[in-house]
């Protein structure tokens, strides 16, 4: 296969540090990365965050702003970042060596998720995609039929599988009822 490979291995290796942090906001997993990392640029970080939100890998969690005497004013806008359900971590033994020796973040005042909300958010996306992929049925091909029922199928596992430990079985039923994907 040729051009650029999928994926990113700083992205990866974000996810795995907000896997191991819970929650954190852009300076902070900067300064996470580049003290385990090694250098890399603040630009790339908060780029790789961004294309993390746009593939499900990182969660956008909560906006804050905080008062202070900051050289540019005196107010910060902070936008805390969590992992997201589509993370899909795969790193070189040595990195996830490194991620061990991240400490634990302590539980952030105020920092709770609320994650009915966030499975809520991901089921409409994906109940979008269903409904987009019954659209085109008929103009799909056979292989095409079969590769987008694999992908859909895909998705609602991972959604399952994420939030199944945070979020109750029933209210996770209530919340997927309309985005179950056709069987491939």
């Amino acid at each position: 296969m040729k051009g650029r490979p999928v994926g990113s291995m700083i992205r990866n290796r974000i996810a795995a540090i907000l896997n191991k942090i819970t929650v954190g906001y852009g300076y902070e997993i900067y300064k996470i990365y580049k003290e385990y990392f090694g250098q890399v640029h603040i630009r790339t970080i908060y780029y790789n965050l961004k294309k993390g939100i746009e593939k499900e890998e990182i969660l956008l969690f909560r906006i804050e702003k905080e008062m202070g005497d900051y050289s540019w004013g005196k107010e910060v806008e902070k936008i805390y970042y969590t992992i997201g359900p589509y993370a899909n971590i795969q790193l070189p033994l040595k990195d996830l060596e490194i991620i061990k020796k991240i400490p634990l973040n302590p539980i952030k005042k105020n920092l709770e998720i609320n994650w009915e909300n966030e499975l809520k958010n991901m089921s409409q996306v994906l109940k979008k995609e269903i409904d987009d992929y019954n659209e085109k049925y008929d103009v799909l091909s056979n292989q095409g039929k079969k590769l987008l029922k694999e992908k859909l199928n895909q998705r609602y596992n991972k959604l399952k599988e994420y939030f199944g430990p945070k979020i109750s079985k029933e209210k996770m039923k209530e919340l997927l009822k309309n985005t179950i994907p056709p069987t491939p």
